[in-house]
């Protein structure tokens, strides 16, 4: 059974290589459906600092975790229209592709009632199915904070991927082909979380939430 590495990776000082070129190989790939909405943090896991209990370390800050959001903004020209029926079809090639990609997690923040996750462990729970369905699982209690009705995906790769940009070009050529998209280069705008779980964008940033 595919093992989850994420939690037992290191934190590091700076952004990845590999990390940095997945997040540009999804914008491309997606035609614009996903765009970069912070990756490399050095911080805890948002809420679990609260009720004077100590933070968790956020997978952002161990390199390997990103936040591509599928929020149309048309003044600053991110994302597109249908935006997060494109950005679940380009998600089910990712995940047809899993082990290619070296993707690891997949926290989708809209559903109701509070949001789903997607692990590698769990994969080979049930027989095989298309893009993997089987590991998914409905957050039923308050699991992940800002959902239900966040616009992005939270996802996360293996340490080999993160480091090795080469290896991401390869993996998504494979997987999707040349890109026809190359021309959209997405503006990176830093989030901000609003009421309600629901995030804004602000112009300039990287910093996930």
């Amino acid at each position: 059974m595919p093992v989850y590495k994420v939690p037992g990776y290191s934190v590091v000082s700076e952004p990845l290589a590999g990390t940095i070129e997945w997040v540009k190989q999804a914008e491309l790939t997606s035609g614009g459906a996903v765009w970069n909405n912070g990756h490399y943090a050095m911080r805890n896991i948002r809420g679990s600092d609260t009720g004077g209990k100590r933070g968790i370390i956020s997978n952002h800050a161990r390199g390997v975790a990103m936040d591509l959001s599928y929020r149309r903004i048309e003044a600053r020209k991110l994302g597109v229209p249908n935006a997060r029926i494109k950005a679940l079809t380009w998600l089910n090639t990712v995940l047809d592709n899993w082990e290619l990609l070296g993707v690891q997690c997949v926290l989708d923040y809209f559903p109701e009632p509070h949001g789903r996750g997607w692990r590698v462990d769990r994969v080979d729970a049930l027989p095989p199915k298309a893009h993997n369905v089987q590991a998914w699982v409905k957050y039923m209690k308050p699991t992940i904070t800002g959902a239900p009705g966040g616009d992005w995906f939270h996802i996360e790769i293996t340490l080999g991927m993160a480091n090795n940009p080469d290896r991401v070009r390869a993996a998504f050529h494979a997987a999707f082909g040349k890109s026809t998209t190359t021309e959209h280069v997405p503006t990176t705008v830093e989030p901000t979380t609003t009421k309600g779980g629901k995030r804004r964008a602000r112009p300039n940033g990287n910093q996930p939430t």
